[in-house]
């Protein structure tokens, strides 16, 4: 089909102006994403300083309880699909730039290794064993898991047999790996409203440490001693801040808006505001 002159001029107008509303429509919706993003990031950094600010008895409970519950808020907006443990695991690999969250507990790998006495293990046991003896915290120091050793050193001496893989029901390597104890911490919190084991916050710490806990019996001799793992509450305040820099980036980078993960409305039962 042949277009007069008159035409062609006019369908030329149209078509710019068509391309002219789609970049508005296009930046108006960056723009409005944008401001979502802000809005959210603004409202749980604000959340996070007011948990900071707390008073009370038993503040750091009270802190860590609500800062597990934010970490588990956030990784519902970018994984909302997948079930509790896997969410909150990945979502703390993947934004929360925690590289020791990938070692292995080695006091909690050396009991393992102490429940099960089979000789497929014993390779890792004695070697686990050294490592565990010649830690500082043996003497008395607060002691970073950065002592801990990487999965791939302690994989690498696991058995291979599929019926090894693991050495108790429920316990294998991966579960003792600090960012699935991050997960039992978090149960914890979140369903006994205490912080597993016995150790103690030091200090202004936000790492993760062991410190020594020794048991005095009547003649004031050491009757029991234990490695005890703290997850401090300021090193949950990193994690949840870092989380939220991350998201922000994640957020408009892939032009996803975290509104669109919850349901608001005047009905309680989420399906009855869709």
């Amino acid at each position: 089909m042949c277009l007069k002159n008159k035409d062609r001029h006019n369908f030329r107008q149209t078509y710019r102006t068509c391309c002219l509303l789609g970049k508005l429509i296009c930046y108006s919706q960056l723009e409005k994403l944008q401001q979502d993003v802000d809005r959210f990031t603004i409202y749980f950094k604000k959340q996070l300083d007011e948990i900071k600010a707390l008073e009370s008895p038993h503040v750091e409970l009270y802190r860590r309880l609500l800062y597990a519950i934010i970490l588990d808020t956030l990784a519902g907006t970018v994984l909302p699909k997948r079930p509790n443990k896997e969410r909150f695991v990945y979502f703390v690999q993947r934004f929360c730039r925690w590289s020791d969250g990938e070692r292995v507990s080695l006091p909690h790998l050396v009991r393992l290794l102490r429940k099960n006495p089979d000789p497929v293990f014993q390779k890792l046991r004695e070697w686990a064993l050294e490592k565990f003896k010649a830690l500082p915290v043996h003497g008395s120091q607060l002691m970073s898991i950065s002592h801990d050793p990487l999965c791939d050193d302690v994989k690498s001496m696991w058995p291979v047999q599929k019926e090894h893989r693991t050495p108790l029901e429920g316990i294998d390597l991966v579960a003792l790996q600090h960012f699935h104890l991050l997960y039992v911490y978090r149960n914890s919190l979140i369903h006994e409203l205490r912080t597993p084991g016995y150790g103690m916050e030091f200090g202004e710490d936000d790492e993760p440490f062991y410190h020594l806990m020794s048991t005095l019996g009547d003649s004031a001799k050491i009757v029991k001693s234990s490695v005890e793992l703290v997850y401090p509450w300021r090193f949950l305040h990193r994690l949840c801040d870092t989380a939220l820099d991350e998201l922000k980036k994640y957020f408009i980078t892939n032009e996803l808006n975290p509104r669109d993960t919850f349901v608001f409305g005047t009905y309680w039962i989420r399906e009855l505001n869709r």
